[in-house]
C-alpha cells in the first residue's frame, strides 16, 4: 500500500490490482478529516506512459473522484434496494453522522473514528460501497506490456487548483495481480459443532475478510456466513493470529465438507482454500471400561471392554489399549479398533496396568480407569549388548556397555578368562548397578591378551547367558624402531623426499609433518606399510621458503618413534608461471586494457612483451613490480597481437613467461 501525501499533513493510502485489459483502485483516507476533504473538493487522477524513463500521454483517469453526492438518487436507489441496512449505515455516515451533543470532544472523535472505521470497512468487502464513498476507481483504458505513472492530487477549493503535494507511482500492466492462496485451513466438531481454525494473520495484506462454504459431496459448495468473518482483536488479544470460527451442523452422524475463501480489498473473492471434512457425530455421555482382564497360564493377559453404557459403545471413532508397568507411569498403545473390542497381550511384563481410550470422531480421547495385571517371572533378561572396553597404558581397563531396558534388572555379572578355551571367572562380588566398570591388568606377564564376558540378573535372581566376549589387548609401552628420512631435493613442481619406513611389526600408521620457519608442525601425509616406494613430492610449497620435515612412526598402542628432521631453502631460480593475464578492448579510444595478478613476494618488476602475427616477441614496457595493470595506446586496426608477461624478483629469480594472450584489434 502507498502512502500518498496531501494538504495540512493529511495522508491517504493506495492500493491496485492489475488485472487484464484494466487495473482497480482503492484510496483509503487515513482520518475522517482527510476524507470530508475529499467529499468536498474531489481527487484528480492522471495517468502517463513510462518509457525509457520519459512521462507521455498524459491522461485524466478520473477528474473528479469523490462520493456520490447526497441528492444523487440515479445511483444511491439501486444500492438501496440492495442491501438498505448496509447502504443506510453508509449513508449516514457520509451525510448525516453526527455525534451526540452530550457526549464530551473526546467522546465525541472516539465515536466519529469508529464510525469511520466501519465505513472503510464496508468498502473493503464491496467495491459497489467503495464507489458510492469515491473511495474506488477502476481504469480500463490500458495496454498490455505497458508501464503507467498515476499521479493523484487533492483539490483546495475550486475543481481547477490542485494542491502541491502530488505523489506518483508506477504500475506495469505486464504483471497481473493475483490473490494469495489460503492454506492451513484446520477444523473439529464436538456435539454436531464444527469449530474452523485458519491464521488470518498471513494473510493480513491480503484480505479484509472470508466468506465460509460448506458442502455434503464436496462438490457443491454454499456460503454459511451472512456477514464476511474477520480477525477481531481485543486489549486482552494484541497478537491474536487465527480465527475460530463455529458451525452447527445439521445432522449427526454425517460428514461435512468446510472451505473458505478470502475478499481482497476490491471486494472480490479469492480461489478456494483447501477443503477439510468434519464428522457431526453423535454425543457420547460415558466412559470405557473394561468387561474382564485374566491371566492365562501365567503367560499372557486377555482383556474385554466396552462403553459403560453399552448402547453407545458402537460411537466412538475407535479405541486403544495402553499399557504401563507403573499406574501412573507413561503409557503407550498396545492395540487399536473400531469394532475389536478384545485383546491378548502375549508378552506382558511381571506387573502390568491397563487403560482403554475411546477416540470419537472430532478426536477427543475417553480413557478408562487403569486395570492392573501381575505376571510372575521366570524369565531371564536378554544378554547384555554393545560390550567394549579400552585399557591405558598402566593397564587400567574400563569396560563398558548398553543399559538393558528391562523395568526389573538387579544387576550384571562381570566374568574374565585369559584365553577362550578356558573358564571364564566372575570378577565382581557385588551385582555391577551401573553400566561401566573399571579393572586393572598385570603388565608382568607374556599373555598379550584377555578376555570379558557379562551376564544379566533381575530381581528374582534370573541370570541371562553371556554376551559373546570381548578380547583386549594388554598395553604395549615399547616404541617402534625409528623411521629414516634420507634427503630433500627441490624440484619444479615441489621438494621431493626420500625415506625408509619403521620395520616394526606393530606399526599401524606413519605420519610426514612439515613445518615453515615461524609456523608450527603440520601433518601433511599418511603413509601405510604399502607406501614402500619410499619418495614423495611436496607440491604445496612457495619459492623463497624455508621448510623442516620430520617423519614419524606410530604402533597399534600408540607409542612414537620419529626420525631425524631435515631442513631446505626451496629455490630452483625460477618461479611458477603468472596465468592471470587478461585483456580489454576499447576501439573508441583506441587502446588494449591489460590486468594480471601475481601472487609472489618480494617482486621488483614486470615485464611486457608484445608480438604482431608472425613476427618475434618484443619488450613494450617494463613496469613496478607494485603495478597490476597497463594501457597498450599504440595498436593498429586489423591486427592480431599476442601479449606475454613476467615477474622478476629482488633475488634475481624470474617467474616463467605467461602464456601467450590473443588479441584481435
Amino acid at each position: 500500500m502507498r502512502i500518498i501525501n496531501a494538504q495540512e499533513n493529511n495522508k491517504i493510502f493506495e492500493r491496485h490490482f492489475t488485472k487484464e485489459k484494466k487495473i482497480l483502485f482503492r484510496i483509503v483516507p487515513e482520518s475522517k478529516r482527510m476524507f470530508e476533504l475529499i467529499k468536498t473538493n474531489g481527487l484528480k487522477i492522471t495517468r502517463y506512459t513510462l518509457t525509457n524513463n520519459i512521462l507521455t500521454n498524459e491522461t485524466i483517469v478520473n477528474n473528479f473522484l469523490h462520493p456520490y453526492w447526497e441528492t444523487d438518487s440515479l445511483k444511491w436507489l439501486p444500492l438501496f434496494r440492495k442491501d438498505k441496512n448496509k447502504i443506510g449505515f453508509i449513508y449516514n455516515a457520509i451525510f448525516q453522522n453526527k455525534a451526540d451533543a452530550k457526549l464530551s470532544l473526546t467522546q465525541k472523535e472516539k465515536q466519529e473514528k469508529i464510525l469511520y472505521d466501519l465505513l472503510l470497512l464496508s468498502c473493503d468487502f464491496d467495491a459497489e460501497v467503495a464507489k458510492a464513498c469515491g473511495l474506488f476507481f477502476t481504469d480500463s483504458n490500458i495496454t498490455s506490456n505497458a508501464n503507467y505513472v498515476y499521479k493523484i492530487a487533492a483539490y483546495t477549493n475550486t475543481t481547477s487548483i490542485t494542491s502541491k503535494e502530488v505523489v506518483s507511482f508506477t504500475v506495469s500492466s505486464s504483471v497481473l495481480s493475483t490473490n494469495k492462496k489460503i492454506a492451513g485451513l484446520s477444523g473439529r466438531s464436538k456435539n454436531k459443532v464444527a469449530t474452523l481454525k485458519w491464521k488470518a494473520t498471513d494473510y493480513n495484506s491480503d484480505y479484509s475478510g472470508y466468506n465460509i462454504e460448506r458442502s455434503e459431496d464436496s462438490l457443491a459448495f454454499k456460503k454459511i456466513n451472512s456477514t464476511p468473518v474477520i480477525l477481531l482483536s481485543s486489549q486482552f488479544e494484541k497478537k491474536k493470529e487465527y480465527i475460530f470460527y463455529n458451525d452447527t451442523m445439521p445432522a449427526s452422524n454425517k460428514k461435512y465438507f468446510y472451505r473458505i475463501k478470502g475478499i481482497n480489498f476490491f471486494g472480490e473473492e479469492s480461489d478456494p482454500s483447501n477443503a477439510i471434512s468434519i464428522f457431526s457425530s453423535a454425543p457420547i455421555n460415558s466412559v470405557p471400561m473394561f468387561d474382564s482382564v485374566l491371566v492365562v497360564e501365567n503367560r499372557r493377559v486377555v482383556l474385554k471392554w466396552r462403553m459403560e453404557n453399552d448402547k453407545e459403545t458402537s460411537f466412538p471413532k475407535k479405541y486403544i489399549l495402553l499399557h504401563s508397568q507403573k499406574d501412573n507411569g507413561v503409557y503407550k498403545v498396545l492395540f487399536e479398533s473400531k469394532n475389536n473390542l478384545s485383546f491378548t497381550d502375549l508378552e506382558p511384563e511381571s506387573s502390568n496396568f491397563y487403560k482403554v481410550g475411546a477416540i470419537t470422531y472430532n478426536n477427543d480421547t475417553i480413557y478408562s480407569y487403569s486395570r492392573m495385571a501381575t505376571i510372575t517371572d521366570t524369565i531371564p533378561p536378554i544378554p547384555p549388548t554393545n560390550l567394549r572396553a579400552t585399557v591405558n597404558k598402566n593397564g587400567v581397563v574400563l569396560i563398558q556397555w548398553k543399559k538393558n531396558k528391562e523395568a526389573d534388572l538387579q544387576g550384571y555379572k562381570l566374568f574374565k578368562a585369559n584365553a577362550l578355551n578356558e573358564e571364564f571367572v566372575q570378577i565382581n562380588d557385588k551385582f555391577i548397578k551401573d553400566t561401566s566398570y573399571t579393572d586393572k591388568l598385570n603388565l608382568k606377564t607374556l599373555t598379550k591378551k584377555i578376555y570379558y564376558a557379562l551376564a544379566a540378573s533381575d530381581n528374582n535372581f534370573n541370570t541371562s547367558i553371556r554376551c559373546l566376549p570381548i578380547e583386549v589387548k594388554r598395553p604395549d609401552t615399547i616404541p617402534p624402531a625409528n623411521p629414516l628420512l634420507n634427503s630433500l631435493y627441490p624440484e619444479q613442481a615441489g621438494i621431493k623426499l626420500t625415506f625408509i619406513l619403521s620395520k616394526s611389526e606393530d606399526v599401524a600408521k606413519h605420519v610426514l609433518s612439515r613445518k615453515t620457519e615461524t609456523g608450527p608442525f603440520v601433518d601433511i601425509k599418511l603413509f601405510t606399510q604399502k607406501d614402500s616406494l619410499g619418495i614423495f613430492l611436496d607440491t604445496i610449497v612457495e619459492f623463497g621458503q624455508t621448510y623442516t620435515y620430520q617423519l614419524k612412526a606410530f604402533d597399534e598402542d600408540n607409542n612414537t618413534a620419529a626420525s631425524k628432521m631435515l631442513t631446505l631453502k626451496y629455490q630452483i631460480g625460477f618461479r611458477k608461471k603468472l596465468n592471470s593475464l587478461t585483456y580489454k578492448v576499447d576501439r573508441t579510444l583506441k587502446v588494449i586494457s591489460l590486468t594480471w595478478a601475481y601472487n609472489e613476494q618480494q617482486i621488483e618488476k614486470f615485464i611486457l612483451y608484445r608480438a604482431k602475427k608472425n613476427e618475434p616477441l618484443t619488450i613494450i614496457k617494463t613496469l613496478n613490480g607494485k603495478t597490476l595493470s597497463y594501457i597498450d595506446k599504440t595498436p593498429n586496426m586489423g591486427n592480431v597481437y599476442e601479449y606475454r608477461i613476467k615477474a622478476v624478483l629482488y633475488n634475481g629469480d624470474e617467474s616463467i613467461i605467461s602464456d601467450a594472450v590473443k588479441v584481435e584489434y
